[in-house]
């Protein structure tokens, strides 16, 4: 964290979805700050991969990245573009669960991360649960939001298959 003083990474912290629920608390925000690390990876370089077990997420603070997954069939295809500038965030699910990474993510323009690890991110929670109870409820929501998504495009295909045999 040598390249940006304290105040200009708590203020990317504070701008983060996933500690909505803490921003103002400058003691929980100095303690979330405590156990980032900072990693750069360079253009072209692979910051996780799918299939990998998962350790931690990773917020993006400067550059940008490319998330992408595999099909069944083995063919490989964008799922988004992300950009520091949306104050955007990547492997959150590694917090709470020991599973397999859902897909790759590769750095599109040289960038930089700041790193959670589980057992950081686990310790903290544990020395102070106002601080980690509120992430996690963050996390939970957006896994709910992302299984209703699911299946309301399971139901389309549901429909667009059922219309398709039925000669609609």
């Amino acid at each position: 964290m040598e390249n940006e003083t304290k105040t200009e990474l708590l203020e990317r912290l504070k701008r983060i979805s996933l500690f909505s629920d803490i921003r103002d608390n400058e003691e929980h925000m100095g303690g979330l700050l405590q156990i980032c690390t900072t990693r750069s990876f360079r253009a072209g370089e692979q910051i996780i991969a799918e299939g990998d077990l998962g350790s931690g997420m990773y917020i993006l603070n400067k550059g940008a990245v490319t998330i992408r997954k595999r099909t069944r069939a083995g063919d490989t295809y964008t799922v988004v573009n992300l950009r520091a500038e949306d104050n955007v965030f990547f492997g959150e699910l590694a917090l709470i669960d020991d599973e397999r990474r859902s897909a790759t993510v590769i750095a599109r323009q040289d960038s930089e991360c700041l790193e959670i690890t589980k057992s950081a991110f686990i310790k903290l929670g544990n020395e102070s649960p106002g601080l980690g109870l509120p992430i996690t409820r963050e996390i939970s929501r957006i896994l709910a939001g992302r299984l209703r998504k699911t299946n309301e495009d399971m139901m389309t295909i549901f429909d667009a298959l059922l219309n398709e045999l039925k000669g609609d």
